[in-house]
């Protein structure tokens, strides 16, 4: 029993428990952002508040992710990965419980804008922080399995509100009963704490100039996720299918998306990540421009959406692993905050570029304007590659 006892302990103070810990905290603010979009969007509507005034809400939520990936480098050269968690994750609990009570569209636009701060404050310091803690050997794979985790976790988090509805209290005081407890997980982790306090940083412009194709893919990625979520169910009902077939079509996104990526981390630990990036970028490529031939009630169809979801995120994945590969403490929260910015402009970029396009130009728009994103990823992968060529004596 001693014995035992001790081996517990070890294993608890290891840096596979603490690994553990910090995909586990991560998923649970993942769900926990996974369920606030639909139930705030929900609770607006109910309260009579127009598309549009809904839009602007869940637009404070952008333009917080933009800023703070500009101020949280700043914060992580003064304090550890540990404590910006733990301080954003208090912060965000009381801005949740607080919407609960204190209702009004302005103050609960403020209230997404640094809701969005804290939340991206949390991931850019966990993304770190796991980069940090992980071992050269299984980098790949272990970003993987984490980019798996929250990304189901994220779709998890509105499969709740059939359950429990989304009027409040309920559903803000789970989201914050989660956010509270993830950020106390890593309270004990003390031992590991990757600090990014003290040292030089990083810009953020200046990580565009030294990873640009990285920081393209994560747009590209940002561009996707943002036009094809919120577009592509549309796209269905122009073709003439039902809305819920639509539905199942995104779903089928996102499931590609989960399953694939410990293979795509994997497949870093083994190859060069740059080639695993320009395959991906030229199967979305491809995906995206057959989709229109496809009658979208087949197995086909749903196949072949589940590959893209499975690649177009692959981008996501290798860009954790290559920023970890390449840059530590604060340069490193720089580059992943610099990654957030280019998600976040991409999500902007996204929607505002695919809907009109499918006014102007009919509804295969949305997956030709796709399918040039990721030729422009296919085309910079390449160029990237034959530089590195010519640099290499």
């Amino acid at each position: 029993m001693e014995r035992d006892n001790a081996q517990m302990r070890n294993f608890v103070q290891s840096r596979t428990a603490a690994l553990i810990l910090v995909i586990t905290a991560v998923s649970g603010f993942s769900f926990s952002m996974g369920m606030t979009y639909p139930v705030v969007a929900l609770v607006l509507e109910s309260q009579g508040f127009s598309e549009t005034e809904i839009g602007i809400n869940g637009a404070m939520a952008g333009f917080g992710l933009l800023i703070s990936a500009f101020t949280v480098p700043r914060i992580s050269r003064s304090i550890t990965y540990r404590a910006m968690i733990g301080l954003s994750a208090a912060l965000g609990c009381a801005i949740i419980l607080s919407m609960i009570w204190i209702e009004g569209f302005y103050v609960w636009c403020i209230a997404r804008f640094f809701l969005a701060v804290c939340v991206n404050g949390i991931f850019i310091g966990t993304e770190a922080w796991l980069n940090e803690l992980l071992e050269e050997k299984r980098r790949g794979t272990v970003i993987g399995i984490y980019a798996s985790v929250i990304s189901a976790t994220f779709a998890l988090g509105p499969s709740c509100i059939p359950l429990i509805g989304f009027h409040p209290p309920v559903p803000f005081i789970l989201c914050a009963v989660v956010i509270a407890m993830s950020g106390l997980i890593v309270l004990p982790l003390k031992k590991w704490d990757a600090g990014a306090g003290g040292g030089e940083g990083g810009s953020i412009f200046a990580m565009i100039v030294i990873a640009p194709v990285m920081m393209f893919s994560v747009l590209a990625m940002g561009f996707f996720e943002a036009a094809a979520m919120s577009l592509f169910p549309i796209y269905a009902l122009g073709r003439g299918y039902s809305g819920d077939l639509a539905a199942l079509l995104v779903a089928a996104l996102a499931v590609g998306s989960v399953i694939a990526q410990p293979f795509v981390g994997k497949l870093s630990d083994m190859m060069n990540a740059n080639w695993i990036l320009f395959f991906c970028a030229i199967i979305s490529a491809t995906l995206c421009a057959i989709v229109p031939f496809l009658a979208l009630d087949t197995w086909t169809a749903f196949l072949a959406l589940g590959v893209l979801g499975g690649t177009t995120f692959g981008a996501y994945t290798l860009t954790l692993v290559t920023l970890g590969r390449r840059f530590k403490g604060p340069k490193l929260a720089a580059a992943m905050a610099c990654s957030a910015l280019a998600w976040g402009s991409g999500g902007v970029i996204g929607p505002a570029l695919s809907g009109p396009s499918m006014d102007l130009y009919g509804n295969d728009a949305l997956l030709f304007v796709l399918t040039g994103l990721f030729g422009l990823l296919t085309i910079f992968t390449i160029i990237r590659r034959a530089l590195q060529k010519v640099s290499t004596p």
